[in-house]
């Protein structure tokens, strides 16, 4: 008895302590939630947030924009799942001690094919932002694409063309 006399203050503190990590642990999956995306920011219109900061659209703008990107997303990710299973057919094939040169390039073949309908696809969504953007907007766009697809403007290399190494002709266009 005399042992629990003399620990009786050790024995409270450890009671309080275990209590405080008890009331930290509820109230910390009672109060924190998982916040949900704003606007449209689910993962088949992603493209929305981006195109809404950089263009400026409107409400009724990014309505339809997010549209079209679901559109786009639903016509476009059947072609990319395609196109990485024909990849990691390639690089299978590539893998052998001895690759058969015809299915490589039956494969490289369906390959193109499905590279020219994502590219089809990605024709068709940018026609349709177009049409739902103002002249100003659409410029920018375009700027948004030429910058997705590797191709500077022409008055962007123009800027360029008096800094030392820049601008001599060595660099490739997209024009």
């Amino acid at each position: 008895m005399n042992f629990f006399q003399k620990n009786r203050l050790i024995f409270w503190v450890l009671i309080i302590l275990v209590l405080i990590n008890i009331s930290a642990l509820v109230s910390f999956f009672l109060f924190t939630k998982k916040q949900a995306p704003a606007g449209c920011c689910t993962p088949a219109e992603q493209q929305c947030v981006a195109f809404r900061d950089e263009l400026n659209l409107s409400a009724e703008q990014t309505l339809k924009v997010n549209d079209i990107n679901k559109s786009y997303m639903e016509s476009a990710e059947p072609v990319a799942t395609s196109i990485k299973a024909i990849r990691a057919e390639i690089l299978t094939e590539l893998e052998k001690t001895e690759p058969d040169t015809t299915k490589l390039n039956a494969l490289t073949s369906q390959l193109a094919l499905q590279q020219m309908k994502i590219q089809k696809e990605n024709i068709i969504q940018y026609t349709k932002l177009k049409r739902v953007c103002t002249p100003e907007q659409a410029n920018r766009l375009s700027a948004l694409y030429r910058d997705l697809y590797g191709c500077p403007m022409k008055d962007a290399q123009k800027k360029h063309r008096y800094r030392k190494g820049q601008g001599n002709g060595t660099k490739a266009t997209c024009e």
